[in-house]
């Protein structure tokens, strides 16, 4: 490990060094670094840690809690961002730190190596590809390195005081950091007592854990249930081949690529073991043994989170190779390294397009929803990304932990947003609300399951309806809670059936609304519970329904139509009624003007449409990658047909049609009428730029998009699962 105490003769090349070399390094790993930033996010976690920066400090802090992370480096980025509001402020956090980090390994290098060992330090990790990756990226890994290392230079000059301020920011900068406090405890000098030694320690850990006491406890079963759930469960050997290979050759190598880099850095620190370095060796045994040991019970794999480790490994590298060994050694690492910077910033200049699947959900929430509607989700980082996309929408978005039972009242309508990988721990919640009132949309998205629920008003307003159908059912009550409604909003029916006799087979329930010209229009239909075919002679049922209004819906006088149908083998045949029809009339629904969307400008084309909005997302269905193209648009004058088609052009000039949404209503369309459809194109693109063109009345370009490179995946931890273009 060196004398700290040791008496250096300078040369004329070592004051040289000690004057300038360390600042020409500094300088030219800053403007390295400020040259490498991704100009976009390129992981989702990137992402949510700016996204909990959109809110006032407390909130942010309650954001950051439930994201389970510590506060400090959201602290600092949340004041920081309010002195420079700009999105490269939030990038330039990371190489400010890891700036001071390289300054504070030379200073400790420097103090029990001399200057060489600290310049060759400073070059090992300036140019080292996992610290690179992390000092381009918008994550707080750089600050915990620079604490690290300034509490291992606090631990080597003995200073309680010091080490306690840099292990409380290290703390409270990530968790992980509590690993590698014992590692600093191990370079003090002279001999210490033990019981001094544990106090310093659990006072270190106290501000840590009272943060996770407040902040952390009441979703810490929760947290712990979520990360049990992470698919990715490798072994201890894999966890530290991992951390292995991304020392040697950073987080941007294949498999392959993982395992040479592996060995080279397993070679680089078996060439520096001696009996000098052996406590320094041991203090970086410490922190990634407990890691190790975590990865037995939950995915503690990914190598970001033993980057504090970065100051102990180049110290060890630097002041543990001896000259012959450097001449051979230095040249192989500076090239290794270089090596893995070009791919790692190929990876972050290829990522795939930030929450591509997700951005869909979040758009169609925000056209079909009310105005007023709530918000309720199960991921937190869902939520933060609808208030990012969103920001109109922040003041009605809420946690499913926020809900305070799920047995409670919700006396308003709310979206429930799940996440499909974890339902067990969104139904229980769904199956209370729907207790509570019907729900009147549920869709799945490749990540989201969505429901709407509506909640129902006691005491209803029953009418008496005796309505006689085939198979001994008969419509005896009805209740209409809202003759009139908004676009965008719901239509609650109350039904209360009798069965004349027992029946033995399974019949569906719809309540529709048709227009003056008979079309449907919007509806629902549902099975009521329990199923028509546990019904016996006698019994009554009651069912409620509700009907989700179209958000583009026309204002108008719409009649509302129920009757049921058998689902299975009948080719959807409809019971009649007594008098032979096949829907009743309950009742009717004046649907009121839009109040907003509908006047806004938009982008006017040649054929009389006025575009509102426009979009396209990738999505994977059933493991096949789609491009859904999302387009809301106004009709400007009173149209006898419609029937438009949307094309894709690629890059190539090839004219491709998209499938028009499920459902795709054309035909005479009135002046103001708005519009939302989504289509789609349902096979895989290669890489290029994509134009999608309106046909109808002409041919139009609305929008275009790019798909990024092929051939490559890339999932920032785990480095054995990479494949690369080349």
């Amino acid at each position: 490990m060196g004398n700290p105490g040791r008496k250096w003769a300078p040369s004329n090349v070592d004051m040289f060094l000690r004057r300038w070399g360390s600042l020409g390094i500094l300088t030219l790993c800053f403007a390295f670094y400020l040259i490498g930033l991704p100009p976009t996010f390129v992981h989702n976690d990137e992402a949510h840690g700016a996204i909990v920066l959109i809110y006032n400090l407390p909130d942010t802090l309650r954001a950051v809690a439930r994201d389970s992370h510590p506060p400090l480096y959201y602290i600092l980025l949340w004041g920081w961002l309010r002195l420079a509001p700009h999105p490269f402020a939030l990038k330039f956090v990371s190489p400010f730190f890891a700036l001071l980090a390289l300054a504070l390994i030379h200073r400790v290098v420097r103090a029990v190596a001399g200057p060489r060992a600290a310049m060759l330090a400073m070059i090992l990790l300036g140019l080292n590809p996992l610290f690179f990756g992390l000092a381009t990226l918008g994550r707080m890994y750089p600050m915990a390195i620079a604490w690290s290392a300034l509490g291992t230079w606090q631990a080597l000059r003995g200073r309680d005081r010091g080490w306690l301020i840099s292990a409380w920011g290290l703390t409270l900068t990530h968790f992980y950091g509590l690993l590698f406090l014992p590692a600093q405890r191990l370079l003090v000098p002279g001999r210490r007592s033990w019981l001094r030694e544990g106090f310093l320690l659990a006072l270190a850990a106290l501000p840590i854990a009272l943060w996770s006491i407040e902040a952390l406890g009441p979703s810490l079963a929760h947290t712990v249930r979520t990360l049990t759930r992470i698919p990715v469960h490798p072994t201890p050997p894999e966890v530290l081949a991992n951390l292995m290979g991304a020392l040697g050759i950073g987080i941007g190598a294949d498999g392959a690529l993982g395992w040479i880099g592996a060995a080279v850095a397993g070679l680089g620190i078996a060439a520096a073991a001696s009996p000098r370095t052996l406590r320094l060796g041991l203090t970086m045994t410490i922190p990634v043994g407990i890691g190790l040991a975590l990865a037995l019970r939950f995915p503690f794999y990914a190598a970001r989170y033993f980057s504090p480790l970065l100051p102990f490994y180049v110290w060890m590298l630097a002041s543990g190779w001896d000259h012959r060994r450097q001449r051979i050694l230095v040249p192989f690492f500076l090239g290794l390294g270089v090596y893995g910077i070009g791919r790692t910033w190929a990876i972050y200049a290829n990522a795939p397009i930030y929450v591509e699947a997700q951005r869909e959900l979040y758009a169609t929430l925000h056209t079909l929803a009310h105005p007023a509607d709530r918000f309720i989700f199960h991921g937190y980082w869902n939520q933060a990304e609808m208030a990012l996309f969103y920001p109109d929408t922040r003041d009605r978005l809420m946690a499913m932990e926020e809900l305070d039972a799920p047995a409670a009242r919700l006396q308003e309508r709310a979206w429930l947003i799940g996440v499909t990988f974890f339902q067990e721990l969104y139904q229980p919640v769904a199956k209370a609300l729907a207790r509570q009132g019907p729900f009147d949309r549920h869709a799945w998205y490749p990540m989201a399951e969505i429901f709407r629920f509506v909640p129902w008003s006691n005491p209803a307003p029953w009418q008496p309806r005796m309505t006689r159908f085939e198979e001994g059912i008969a419509l005896e009550t009805v209740a209409l809670l809202d003759p009139r409604a908004e676009p965008g909003g719901s239509v609650r029916v109350g039904l209360r059936w009798r069965a004349a006799r027992p029946i033995d087979r399974r019949f569906v329930v719809f309540a529709h609304l048709w227009d003056e010209a008979g079309r449907y229009r919007a509806g629902t239909d549902r099975e009521p519970e329990p199923p028509t075919e546990t019904w016996e002679a006698g019994s009554t049922i009651t069912q409620t329904i509700a009907i989700a209004v179209p958000p583009f819906l026309p204002a108008g006088r719409y009649r509302l139509m129920v009757g049921l149908y058998e689902p299975v083998g009948s080719g959807w045949q409809r019971l009649r009624t007594e008098t032979g029809a096949d829907a009743v009339l309950i009742g009717f629904v004046e649907i009121q003007p839009r109040r907003s969307g509908a006047n806004r400008e938009g982008r006017k084309l040649p054929n009389g449409i006025a575009l509102l909005e426009s979009g396209a997302w990738r999505a994977e269905i059933d493991g096949t990658p789609r491009w859904r193209v999302h387009i809301v648009w106004r009709a400007e004058r009173p149209m006898g047909d419609d029937a438009h088609r949307l094309l894709l052009r690629s890059p190539n000039r090839a004219i491709m049609p998209l499938t028009p949404p499920e459902g795709l209503f054309p035909g005479a369309r009135s002046a103001g009428e708005v519009v939302a459809e989504i289509w789609e194109y349902r096979e895989p693109l290669p890489p290029g730029r994509y134009e999608v063109l309106w046909e109808g009345g002409g041919s139009f370009p609305i929008l275009s998009f790019r798909v990024p490179p092929g051939g490559y995946r890339w999932n920032y931890d785990w480095i054995f699962l990479n494949r690369l273009p080349w």
